[in-house]
């Protein structure tokens, strides 16, 4: 059993690949249901989520409150749906999103211009010249939008375990080399993954509640949780009522599952 994680440019080739590893292993198939899902869970409208979440960075290169809070949102969706140790994933910065997951194969696939240029002429109906234009400008906003939020360059081989080219490989073949790794001891969900990926839910609905919180949204906190013991570390106000401290953990309390809160802050003054 495996989580795997299909990052690639638009049009290369990575929603064929994800139905035939859906079709081969009967794993549950997420791609844009995802940011759908996570939308009604926030009460918002999914388009408005899909938007922001593929929307370039604005000119100072930060990503705003909204998008972070939509981002998490969406994280809680696949932390949920990996529950079972049993899923495919296709849909932007799979890598990041899951980053701390056990069992989870993280895949690039990439194709060369020429064939996505194809693909998309004989699917929209484009000339070359729109469809490579189309092309450039979608994959450098999601690069940009990976950069915004993470830090790292989508592109880098190094954020994936496997780099396959279809320049190189069909999407048969691509799909049946997966279907074998899947395979593998290292992929067995043994009740120590089990645990990690139960941890991983509450990690992610725990940063999710500290981002829904009026009080706590503009902070910058982050949970981590080890066996139901949630660590929240970061930075707060010392407020003169002394309640923020009492305010972030009962948040994260709220989250069933965490059975331990211990807060690891820095503390500033709001008002020097």
């Amino acid at each position: 059993m495996a989580i795997i994680s299909i990052s690639r440019g638009t049009r290369s080739g990575g929603e064929a690949l994800a139905r035939c590893l859906a079709d081969r292993l009967g794993y549950p198939l997420l791609g844009r249901e995802v940011a759908q899902e996570a939308a009604a869970q926030l009460g918002v409208p999914a388009k408005d989520l899909e938007d922001k979440m593929e929307a370039k960075p604005g000119f100072f290169g930060r990503a705003d409150l909204l998008t972070r809070l939509y981002v998490a949102g969406v994280r809680h969706t696949l932390a949920e749906a990996a529950l079972s140790g049993r899923l495919i994933y296709h849909g932007l910065a799979g890598a990041r999103l899951l980053e701390g997951l056990p069992g989870v194969i993280r895949l690039r696939l990439i194709a060369p211009l020429e064939q996505r240029v194809q693909t998309l002429m004989e699917s929209e109906g484009m000339d070359e010249a729109s469809a490579e234009a189309y092309i450039r400008d979608v994959d450098d906003g999601r690069a940009r939008w990976v950069r915004v939020m993470y830090g790292v360059d989508i592109a880098d081989p190094t954020l994936y375990d496997l780099v396959v080219n279809l320049e190189t490989f069909s999407i048969p073949e691509a799909c049946e080399v997966l279907v074998r790794l899947v395979d593998q001891p290292e992929f067995v969900l043994t009740p120590e993954r089990a645990a990690d990926l139960r941890d991983f839910r509450v990690q992610c609905q725990v940063n999710l509640a500290l981002l829904e919180d009026l009080g706590t949204q503009t902070l910058d906190l982050q949970a981590r949780v080890r066996r139901g013991i949630v660590e929240v570390s970061g930075q707060a106000p010392m407020l003169r009522t002394g309640d923020m401290g009492n305010r972030i953990t009962e948040i994260a309390r709220s989250v069933p599952g965490a059975d331990e809160i211990h807060l690891k802050l820095e503390w500033f003054d709001p008002y020097p």
